[in-house]
């Protein structure tokens, strides 16, 4: 006779090491690091010193937007809702756009950070890429017109696409 099937709920030790096995975590997933966190505190505490009521709940994402695997952190300023004031991330030339990348441990470093009117991330040559556009200026032109310019994800760096 067989024994009995034992259950795998999240507290059994079963569970739990197929968690890790699988490359799961037991922090909470979606928490931002703390030099993260620090960013967005810096961006609220700026609305709050403008008379603003900040809220910052849509202003971070995280995915793999390099495809090595970890999570990296996105802080697109363009969804500060600073209600009252100003949006101080933003200006004439569009939003401040702040990526992290992973480091394979547990830092992640600010691997990009400009002012973009919009961007996306697509897939260039089957390689990650980010996509901006930008004021005039970031290619010698007026500001009043636009730029449109690439850059490769790489796994520690964001560099401009040649």
């Amino acid at each position: 006779m067989l024994p009995p099937a034992r259950k795998l709920t999240p507290a059994s030790p079963t569970f739990l090491a197929a968690l890790l096995i699988l490359g799961g975590s037991l922090a909470n997933a979606g928490e931002a690091p703390d030099n993260v966190a620090a960013e967005i505190a810096y961006a609220t505490q700026s609305c709050k010193d403008l008379e603003g009521a900040p809220n910052a709940d849509a202003v971070l994402s995280f995915d793999d937007v390099n495809g090595d695997g970890g999570e990296d952190w996105i802080a697109d300023y363009a969804k500060l809702d600073c209600e009252g004031g100003i949006n101080p991330m933003c200006g004439a030339d569009g939003c401040d756009l702040q990526i992290f990348l992973w480091n394979g441990a547990t830092a992640w470093p600010l691997a990009f950070e400009e002012t973009v009117k919009s961007y996306r991330f697509v897939r260039r040559g089957g390689k990650p890429a980010l996509q901006v556009v930008m004021a005039g200026s970031a290619c010698d032109r007026p500001s009043s017109e636009t730029c449109r310019l690439t850059y490769t994800l790489d796994q520690d760096a964001i560099e401009r696409a040649r």
